[in-house]
């Protein structure tokens, strides 16, 4: 049996995308994670470089400033322009993202960030809340979100 390893913060995340987030940086290293009245990363290895990624994950939380444009809408009234334009992903190539349909995943990746911005575009997007998050893939591991919503036509 493998042992654990626990890592907390009293930051309170939305756990569908901490769950996304922590398997897209820490990959087979993560056992899941939970929140409550603190948000949980568990791992499977107790490395000291593990277990300061998931600090700094937990940590690096609502640190990127992100928009959107429109922020409310009606359905059917075109795309929604999510944008980062913050001085600490302004050396990255790539940033990851995770976009929650009323609290559901529906959608995760990497982009790539050109002159220090990362741009996403939701198309289309039907009646509902989206959360969009951004997150650095390295040094620090910063990330930011926003809501958006979509109201029926």
């Amino acid at each position: 049996m493998e042992e654990t390893t626990i890592v907390t913060s009293p930051i309170i995340w939305d756990a569908t995308a901490l769950d996304a987030i922590a398997r897209a940086i820490l990959a087979d290293n993560t056992a899941g994670v939970s929140t409550a009245d603190y948000s949980v990363i568990v791992l499977l290895n107790d490395t000291p470089e593990l277990i300061e990624t998931a600090q700094e994950i937990l940590t690096g939380y609502q640190e990127l400033s992100v928009q959107a444009d429109p922020l409310e809408l009606t359905e059917g009234a075109g795309d929604v322009t999510i944008t980062c334009n913050d001085s600490l992903i302004a050396g990255d190539a790539d940033a990851g993202f995770v976009v929650l349909l009323d609290g559901a995943l529906y959608a995760s990746g990497t982009n790539s960030i050109t002159a220090g911005v990362i741009e996403l575009t939701l198309a289309d997007p039907v009646d509902g809340r989206y959360s969009i998050y951004i997150y650095r893939l390295g040094t620090s591991y910063q990330s930011g979100y926003i809501d958006v919503v979509v109201n029926e036509a």
